[in-house]
């Protein structure tokens, strides 16, 4: 069992986080704190649903991914982009597909990406709901993914933070 704890980034809207995984890593979330100011937040979390992989280099500041992009992509598919080279993932927002060749985002890539590397798209498998407070989870599974990244998610109305997510690989 190898442990590991993040911090969400600091939201207006969204907070999210990323724990990344290749491979058949388990991601076992054992405890979450998070803070939101809007009544009805709810903190998601989300599994890969299906992925593809990364056909050719993608540089750090541009917003198209090289692959063929997953069955039924489509413009606001939410997609965790994993670097098989670092190790770590960003969650990013597509825009546009082009069949056969690219996926396009919202944002530039905040990583480079290198053939090899996956594209996962994912989708809401649990919820908790915060409201405008301050909520943990404290369990020996408060949720798990068999395979893949896990995404943590909290939306908020002008302030919110994934406070932090801890857990462990299996």
């Amino acid at each position: 069992m190898i442990p590991f704890s993040q911090t969400g980034n600091a939201g207006s809207t969204l907070s999210h986080v990323v724990v990344p995984a290749g491979g058949r890593d388990r991601v076992r979330v054992q405890y979450v704190n998070a803070t939101s100011d809007k009544a009805g937040s709810l903190l998601t979390f989300k599994a890969p649903t299906t992925s593809t992989v990364v056909t050719a280099t993608s540089a750090s500041n541009q917003a198209v991914v090289n692959c063929v992009p997953y069955s039924g992509a489509a413009a606001n598919d939410v997609v965790v982009l994993f670097s098989l080279a670092t190790g770590t993932g960003v969650r990013g927002v597509v825009t546009s597909v082009q069949a056969g060749v690219s996926i396009t985002l919202t944002a530039n890539l905040g990583l480079a990406l290198a053939p090899g590397d996956t594209v996962h798209l994912m989708a809401a498998k649990a919820q908790i709901p915060v409201g405008a407070a301050t909520k943990e989870a404290n369990a020996t599974t408060v949720f798990v993914v068999h395979e893949g990244p896990a995404l943590i998610e909290l939306d908020g109305t002008s302030a919110c933070r994934i406070n932090l997510v801890a857990g462990e690989y299996s």
